[in-house]
């Protein structure tokens, strides 16, 4: 199916401005009618819910960029594909780590204010950081 702009922001999620940045920024080839406004396909679409989920593993634009590069230039960068996938997976298990024991600590510091407020300990001046 072919989408403008407004229907295809609805569609992804995204806004029109941030559909605009990404074709600007080359991470979406757009085509473009007769009175060159972009129309949208499904093949974007599924370009985008891909990269957006790589985004949320904390990868940048360079590095989409740099997988998108080696996506047109075929199987033969099957390999770099791989190497970088890889290489953030590790980044977004390394960053879940760290936000995982702020969890446990924030969990800690809950159960201790939950124990003092059900004891009624509101008012006590003794806090434990």
């Amino acid at each position: 199916m072919a989408y403008k702009i407004h229907e295809f922001s609805k569609i992804t999620g995204l806004t029109p401005y941030t559909l605009r940045f990404y074709e600007k920024e080359g991470l979406i080839t757009v085509k473009r009618d007769q009175n060159n406004i972009r129309i949208y396909d499904d093949r974007n679409k599924e370009w985008i819910d891909f990269f957006m989920h790589l985004k949320k593993t904390g990868m940048t634009i360079e590095d989409l960029k740099q997988y998108l590069v080696w996506w047109y230039e075929g199987d033969s960068t099957n390999q770099n594909r791989l190497d970088l996938l890889k290489k953030q997976k590790e980044i977004a298990l390394s960053e879940m780590k760290q936000l995982q024991e702020g969890i446990s600590v924030l969990d800690h510091k809950i159960d201790i204010y939950t124990k003092k407020v059900n004891d009624g300990q509101e008012n006590s001046k003794k806090d434990d950081a």
